[in-house]
């Protein structure tokens, strides 16, 4: 087998990365809609609150754990959906359409999301990671638009960073930060992918700060580092409506198990 053959066959296009971020919010999904709600009744809860919810008994320490670990692996999808939203923000020909959809994505999802994070059809608690990616894309908009390392176009960069953060924090996106962080830092190094490899880890590294969860997220930028650049067959529809579809199944699935 060729050199040439094997690297192909390492290779993963924009769909198969989807489809594995897809594989890891399902494993999240399943932790807070059926471990955490269904069978600990515990509803949307930090980290460290989970942990202190091991001291009841030994059955909770088992579900705990197991959701602790469910939650780990959903937080390695961030960096996936960051580089796919930095790479289709690169190669749309429509920005007003695409950051449309991802709001309707957002809109959509956000009863699900509220059924899987609190077993709840409206919580206000906190809102769905795809708000998050909308304000990524206003963020991206203006890091286009001045690109120029001019002090003017350097500071607004600053402010529109410092005003996605501000907007996260104010609306409760659930993983925002975390999201905002990892898209600038994809922006950043998108034309030197060895360098957005490493600078992508240390992100993720900074990452854990915001939540614990993200303690796995850096191994994450191996599979991005194998990106093709080809698409890969895909279906519009399906990459847009996904997460929401995947969302109501598991909520539906932790309400009726209560």
């Amino acid at each position: 087998m060729s050199d040439n053959l094997r690297m192909r066959r390492f290779k993963l296009t924009a769909n198969g990365l989807r489809v594995w971020g897809l594989v890891f919010l399902i494993f999240g999904m399943i932790g807070r809609a059926v471990i955490q709600n269904a069978f600990l009744g515990i509803g949307n809860v930090t980290g460290l609150e989970l942990f202190e919810a091991m001291n009841d008994s030994e059955s909770v320490v088992q579900f705990a754990s197991i959701a602790i670990i469910l939650q780990v692996l959903e937080a390695c999808a961030a960096p996936i959906f960051a580089f796919l939203l930095v790479e289709g923000f690169c190669h749309t020909h429509d920005f007003k359409a695409y950051i449309l959809r991802v709001a309707g994505v957002a809109v959509l999802s956000e009863i699900p999301f509220d059924l899987v994070a609190s077993g709840k059809f409206f919580d206000l608690g906190c809102q769905n990671p795809v708000f998050g990616l909308v304000l990524c894309l206003v963020m991206l908009y203006f890091y286009q638009r001045y690109q120029g390392k001019e002090i003017k176009n350097v500071l607004i960069k600053l402010l529109v960073t410092a005003a996605a953060f501000l907007w996260i924090q104010m609306l409760r996106i659930q993983d925002g930060m975390p999201l905002a962080v990892l898209v600038a830092v994809i922006w950043a190094f998108r034309k030197r992918p060895m360098l957005r490899t490493f600078a992508g880890c240390l992100a993720a590294c900074v990452c854990s700060l915001f939540s614990l969860y993200y303690m796995l997220a850096p191994i994450t930028f191996l599979a991005i580092h194998m990106y093709s650049g080809e698409r890969g067959p895909a279906n519009k529809w399906v990459n847009y409506l996904s997460y929401p579809i995947l969302l109501l199944v598991c909520g539906l699935a932790g309400y009726f198990m209560k």
